[in-house]
């Protein structure tokens, strides 16, 4: 039986590696499109990352919105074509890393970034040479071969995937993390968390993944309240880092589950972090697949050092101040029709209980 799992070309792990990027990078390719989140431009990594790539042509571009757009993308591809780079870097939170990537497969190809969202065309071959940086830990972007758009004009979310997409060269420095606000260390890691759970808990998952999952379980569980207080604390950064790592290595080959396929189309409509919109349903859907997954659970609560596994993951949320619910961000039963209609992706597909139509409606009243 085989037991795939997929990763970068190359991924480096571990404080002061941001150091090596330009040794990483072929010297051939001179001119790069390099994509950064804003932090990276106000809190002065720019310019050390100019001199680690000094005698490269830059050209900079920033300003990527959450959850990003279809318009933002297509501005990275065109800057790109433009110039005609040789190679795009990120550094940057996911959103940062996903337009990059993208633009990184789309640079070489023909058409626009929409023709790709809609299926009207199709990745067939690989594209520029990509390195990826994330200076949060959470969406896995990095390490997975897909990038999660948004299209403004429908308020569709889903994932624009291919092998190709994977990055030649993923290098995490938990040093980069040091810059995070505290909102963001809660809703990445959360994120991060709740794809090692979901992925440990997956249909799709094999006993490899499983190692993954669960170690980064582990490690998120421990280090992430830690962190998310204190990002100046070298070791939970540290555990934090190496966790989110783990868990995308998982998640990639073993798919994810409710958490993820209702956070998608309930991000897009409440314009809400991903992260947080994982961290609200998390609890919910771990008590949803409770019948079918107490053997499982079982197993994370003693990697984890807790009894309860479940109720250990809500006093988790609590302690970082997520909501119990999106009440107060408007959900309704006027979404209901909308998050039918998106959610039915390969996330909910690997979720191990399945939920019909009226089971989604029934749980979002839970949550609304």
């Amino acid at each position: 039986m085989e037991h795939p799992l997929k990763s970068p070309a190359r991924t480096m792990f571990g404080a002061g590696t941001l150091e090596e990027l330009n040794r990483e990078i072929p010297p051939f390719l001179h001119r790069i499109l390099l994509v950064v989140g804003n932090h990276v431009v106000t809190g002065g990594l720019l310019a050390r990352v100019r001199e680690i790539l000094d005698g490269r042509e830059l050209v900079v571009c920033h300003d990527i919105q959450p959850e990003p757009p279809l318009p933002d993308v297509q501005r990275l591809i065109d800057a790109g074509r433009r110039n005609g780079v040789h190679a795009v870097v990120a550094i940057g939170g996911g959103s940062v890393i996903d337009s990059a990537k993208t633009a990184a497969a789309l640079i070489p190809a023909s058409g626009g970034v929409e023709d790709y969202f809609n299926g009207s065309t199709v990745i067939t071959a690989k594209g520029l040479f990509f390195a990826a940086l994330p200076t949060t830990a959470g969406t896995g972007a990095e390490i997975s071969p897909n990038a999660v758009l948004t299209d403004p004009a429908t308020q569709i979310k889903k994932s624009l995937r291919h092998d190709t997409m994977m990055a030649d060269v993923a290098i995490i420095d938990p040093d980069l993390l040091a810059g995070c606000s505290e909102a963001v260390a809660v809703y990445s890691g959360l994120d991060a968390f709740t794809q090692a759970v979901e992925s440990y808990i997956s249909l799709g998952a094999t006993e490899p993944t499983r190692r993954y999952a669960l170690y980064a379980a582990r490690l998120l569980y421990r280090n992430l309240p830690v962190f998310c207080a204190d990002r100046g604390n070298a070791e939970a950064r540290s555990g934090t880092a190496e966790g989110s790592m783990l868990g995308a290595i998982a998640f990639t080959a073993s798919g994810l589950g409710a958490a993820h396929g209702l956070g998608h189309p309930i991000g897009a409509l409440l314009h809400l972090p991903h992260g947080l919109c994982c961290a609200i349903l998390l609890p919910k859907v771990l008590r949803w697949n409770q019948p079918v997954c107490g053997e499982l659970y079982a197993e994370l609560g003693k990697s984890c050092g807790v009894e309860d596994f479940v109720g250990a993951v809500e006093e988790l949320c609590r302690k970082l101040g997520v909501p119990e619910n999106f009440r107060s961000y408007g959900l309704n039963e006027s979404h209901d029709d909308f998050i039918l209609k998106n959610c039915r992706s390969g996330s909910m597909k690997q979720n191990p209980r399945p939920m019909s139509d009226d089971e989604v409606v029934a749980f979002l009243r839970t949550v609304s």
